[in-house]
Parts: C-alpha cells; sequence; structure tokens
C-alpha cells in the first residue's frame, strides 16, 4: 500500500509530505485547492508521460516520492527482474523527479531505472481511477481489456500475442512475395539492368582518388620537373659546381685538417661527412620523383576524365561514393536472389501461415471460451453491485462474439467484446454508449473496479470523484461499497460528498493558502473535530449553522448497515 507521499514543486504544491493508512481514505478541500494536482502527482510517479508545465514556476525542478509497503508478490518479481530487493522492512521507495529541461530521472530504492521500468513496477503498487475512465468505459475496444483482467487471461494472452506477431510478420513477407508478377518481372528487369550497369563500370574502392591524385600530377606535371630538377641541382650536381653537398665537402676537409692540432675536428669533420652522404642519397631520391610513366599527358588526361565522368554517372544513380555503390550492388543482388527464389519460399511461408492459423485458432477458442463463461459471472457480479447502488432496473451484458471473415484474428484472439446495458425493465439492451448517463458510467465503473479488485490484486486505488452525478443515498452507497472495498485494497477517494468522506476512517482536507505571496497547497489530517467542520463545510458551503455541525456529527457517528 502507499504508506507515504512527498510532492516537491508540483504547480501549486511547494511542499507537501502524507502518511497513509490501511483501510479507506478520503482527501476533501474546496474548489481549485488542488485535488487534481495531487492526482496528477500520483500519475507522474506512477509512470504518466512528465508534462514540463507540472514544474512549478520559478523552480529548477520537480520531484514526487512514494512509500510502498506490503508489496505483492507480482511486484516483487518485476523487481527482481531489475534486479531490485525490498529494504530490509519488505518497503519500496520510488522517486521520479523532473528538471525543467524535460529531463525526467527515476529511483528505485536508491537505483536508477528507465522510466518504462520505473512503469512497469509502479503498476503492480497502485491504480488510479478518474474521469477519463469513465469515458474510455464508452469505447468498446476497452471492454475485452476489462474481462481478460476479471478472467485471468493474463498469461494465456501472453502466449497469444507472441504467436500472434509471428503469424503478422509472415503474412507480411507473404504479402511482399506475392506481389503481381508483372510488377515482379519489372523489379526484376530493373534490379538486373542496375547490377550489369553497375559491374560494367568495374568500380574499385579508392579508385576515384587515386584518379584524382593522378590527375593533378599531370596537371602540375612541368612545375614538379622544374621544381625537382632545382631541387636536385641545389643539393648535389650543377653545372657551375656549388651545390650543398660541394659545399659541406669543403667544410669537412677543412676542418678534418686540423685533427692534428684540436682534438674535436675529426668528431666534427666526420659529421659533416655524414651530412653530406644524407644530402646526396636525399637529392637521388628526389630526381626518381619526376613522374616517368606518362607518355602522352594529354591522352592521359583525357582517359582519367572519362573514367571519372563515370564514376561520377554512377554516384548519381546509386550513392555518394563509389563504397555506397558498391553496396548498392550487393543489396541489388540479394533482392534478386531472394525474387528469384521467392516461389520456392512462399511455398514454406505459407505452410508455416497454415501452423501459425492452427495455434491462433486452439489458443483464441480457448479464450472464447474463458470469456464467454467469464462474462456471464461477470454481468451478475456487477448487477449485484449496480443493484445495491441503486440501479436495481438495470440489466448489463457483456457480449462476447467471434469475428467473421477470412482472417478474424486480431491482437487479442478473434472476439468482440462489448457491453450492453438496459437501465429500465422492458427496454432492449443497447450498447453501454449509447444510453449511459454520467451518473449511471461512475457508478458502473466503480463497480467494474470492485469486481477487479481481487483479480488485479493491486494495493492500493485511488478514486478521483468517483461520486460525479451523483447525491443522497446513491453517494452513501458508493462510500459503503468503497469502505467494503478498503478492507482487502487501500482505498484513497477525492470526493465532494459528505455522505462518503463520513463513512472514511481516514480523513485529509486539502488546503490552499498563501505563503509569501504565492499560492500553495497542502494536506491537512483531520482529528474528530475538523472532519465535523469539513463535512459540515461540504453540506453547506458558505453558511454552516449549528443545525449542519449536528448534521455532520450525527453522519460520522451514525454507520448504516
Amino acid at each position: 500500500m502507499l504508506s507515504s507521499l512527498h510532492i516537491e514543486n508540483i504547480a501549486v504544491i511547494k511542499r507537501l509530505d502524507a502518511d497513509f493508512s490501511e483501510g479507506f481514505t478520503v482527501l476533501t478541500g474546496e474548489t481549485g485547492a488542488g485535488k487534481s494536482i495531487l492526482i496528477d502527482s500520483i500519475a507522474f510517479l506512477t509512470g504518466a508521460k512528465a508534462q514540463r508545465e507540472l514544474i512549478r514556476s520559478g523552480e529548477e525542478k520537480a520531484c514526487v516520492s512514494g512509500l510502498f509497503t506490503d508489496v505483492p508478490a507480482d511486484t516483487l518479481h518485476v523487481l527482481s527482474d531489475y534486479e531490485i530487493e525490498p529494504d530490509e522492512n519488505g518497503a519500496v521507495v520510488i522517486v521520479k523527479t523532473m528538471t525543467k529541461d524535460g529531463k525526467v530521472s527515476v529511483k528505485i530504492n536508491g537505483r536508477s531505472v528507465t522510466s518504462s521500468a520505473g512503469r512497469a513496477c509502479a503498476v503492480g503498487l497502485i491504480n488510479i481511477h478518474g474521469q477519463h475512465d469513465n469515458q474510455a468505459l464508452l469505447d468498446s475496444a476497452n471492454h475485452i481489456r476489462y474481462l481478460d483482467r476479471y478472467a485471468g487471461n493474463d498469461a494465456l494472452l501472453e502466449n497469444y500475442s507472441k504467436i500472434y506477431a509471428e503469424y503478422r510478420s509472415i503474412q507480411s513477407a507473404i504479402k511482399h512475395l506475392t506481389e503481381s508478377e508483372r510488377d515482379k518481372q519489372r523489379k526484376k528487369d530493373l534490379l538486373e539492368y542496375q547490377i550489369n550497369d553497375i559491374e560494367n563500370a568495374a568500380l574499385t574502392e579508392g579508385e576515384e582518388e587515386s584518379l584524382l591524385a593522378k590527375k593533378k600530377v599531370i596537371q602540375n606535371s612541368k612545375q614538379i620537373a622544374k621544381n625537382i630538377v632545382t631541387a636536385y641541382r641545389a643539393l648535389y650536381k650543377n653545372s657551375k659546381g656549388v651545390t650543398a653537398c660541394a659545399l659541406i665537402e669543403n667544410a669537412a676537409d677543412a676542418i678534418s685538417a686540423l685533427s692534428d692540432v684540436y682534438d674535436r675536428a675529426s668528431e666534427v669533420s666526420g659529421r659533416l661527412f655524414d651530412i653530406q652522404a644524407e644530402i646526396e642519397d636525399t637529392a637521388k631520391k628526389i630526381s626518381t620523383l619526376i613522374p616517368t610513366d606518362i607518355e602522352d599527358p594529354e591522352k592521359e588526361l583525357e582517359n582519367i576524365n572519362e573514367r571519372l565522368n563515370i564514376i561520377k554517372h554512377q554516384k548519381r544513380k546509386y550513392g555518394a561514393d563509389v563504397g555506397e555503390v558498391l553496396s548498392f550492388l550487393e543489396n541489388a543482388k540479394k533482392e534478386l536472389a531472394e525474387l528469384e527464389s521467392s516461389d520456392e519460399k512462399l511455398a514454406a511461408l505459407r505452410e508455416e501461415e497454415k501452423e501459425k492459423i492452427k495455434t491462433l485458432t486452439v489458443l483464441s477458442s480457448e479464450l472464447h471460451d474463458r470469456r464467454a463463461s467469464s462474462g456471464k459471472t461477470l454481468s451478475e457480479e456487477i448487477c449485484n453491485i449496480l443493484k445495491y447502488l441503486d440501479m436495481g432496473k438495470v440489466s448489463l451484458l457483456v457480449s462476447v462474439r467471434t469475428n467473421e471473415g477470412e482472417d478474424p484474428f486480431t491482437q487479442n484472439g478473434y472476439d468482440r467484446v462489448e457491453f450492453y446495458i438496459s437501465t429500465n425493465i422492458g427496454e432492449p439492451m443497447k450498447p453501454l454508449s449509447k444510453i449511459a448517463s454520467g451518473g449511471e458510467l461512475s457508478r458502473i465503473m466503480l463497480a467494474i473496479k470492485c469486481v477487479l479488485a481481487d483479480a488485479e490484486a493491486v494495493p492500493t486505488i485511488i478514486f478521483d470523484e468517483v461520486d460525479t452525478g451523483v447525491s443522497g443515498k446513491t453517494s452513501q452507497k458508493i462510500g459503503l461499497k468503497l469502505h467494503e472495498l478498503s478492507a482487502t485494497t487501500q482505498v484513497i477517494c477525492i470526493t465532494h460528498s459528505a455522505q462518503i468522506a463520513a463513512l472514511a476512517d481516514n480523513h485529509f482536507k486539502i488546503i490552499k493558502e498563501e505563503d509569501e505571496g504565492r499560492v500553495k497547497t497542502s494536506l491537512v489530517p483531520l482529528d474528530k473535530q475538523g472532519r465535523i467542520d469539513e463535512i459540515a463545510r461540504i453540506i453547506a458551503g458558505v453558511r454552516i449553522t449549528q443545525k449542519t455541525i449536528e448534521t455532520a456529527r450525527e453522519m460520522l457517528e451514525t454507520i448504516p448497515e
């Protein structure tokens, strides 16, 4: 269950801390006090999409954390998948933070996890029922989900979904292979042309770079030869005899002549002779740099440009560079090979498809039987609760029908599930979306939540204004039903109903007040007198009389059977 909650810098909430107990807890407060912000904060903690607008104005980040105790076994198993263990008291702490730039971080028991991991762990800890759930009830596409949760079809659906995904993949492959023969032949012709075109070009990796380098050399061959000759003559040999080698040789001879009178002369002259030898070797290497393989520069340039144009043409059609063109060639060969062997592949895929259809039929049939059987009991249990909630004339039918057609399978089997309702005796059953009012939807959804509570085994359920559209005796019965539900599940309810508030085990008031020139929301636990005053406010509004206070006191002290 949710034992404690911390909210920081969410909208009008500067800082809010609350400790919750088992049983039935209500939260009340004036309109605009921040009840919706509280729900948004808990939804954010449990995996709802982060909204940067939630961050309190002027703050850099917002944070929500929750301490959960009595963690169910299924959630512990999910946590273990992420190598997370509860603390020494068996508790789990989820902390979720969002910064102004939209970055979200999630920690579970101090360990950082992804948002999806946080959502996977939180889903088994808390369930939020708000106004959007009532609207979701109007969408018949959701009805099959309610029924499957009641029937406990999770494991069977998981197995079915795996096979269905494989089936759809096979269908996609078959569709790809069974293009019209005309299209198939046209594609083969195109691939053959592309393959021949590229192969005839006979491209090689690095060829373009090599050609461009050679072209540059040819275009500058005269300058290259001139500079090389100049360097060679300066270093080693020219008609005037003044070269680097000759000058260094003269210097070496001069220093060598001092060997008899100066001890270091031999060392220095030796180094000069070495330098002379190295310059001579370098000069000879320079002489080899003059291009000798270019017999006809103009013809060579013509050939290079022709080859570069071929490469340019190939790149324009098949890729940004030669590497991409060659990669295109390999892919085209593979695709052509697939087309040429498609008949054999198609036959094999059709056999696989038949096997998947057999398996899906068996699984869908099992799902159908379980849904049909569970649909009857679900209808009965919902109607029993609705009868208690002053909708005794309502009949509800969970319709389970199989899809017709050549391919009846969907993500959920071959069934279509829809809730039908009749609000008065003798009236025909019609789709729920056609005739249910707001108050009826609230009670129907409450009935579904009550029935599903055991199947879902979620330790905490939060109801946001479940009393919408009802009042008086019916509100009191909703409160009694919530109180009954709280015997096995922690129930937290935001309500405007005095009857529901009076039936709670614990009562908090959401208060909006001004602090240092800004509005802030806080959550205050109420004692008995505080509860009396708050229930009186709900009953009377602005003008609270002594009679109203006595009525509130009587409501708290008298809990109907």
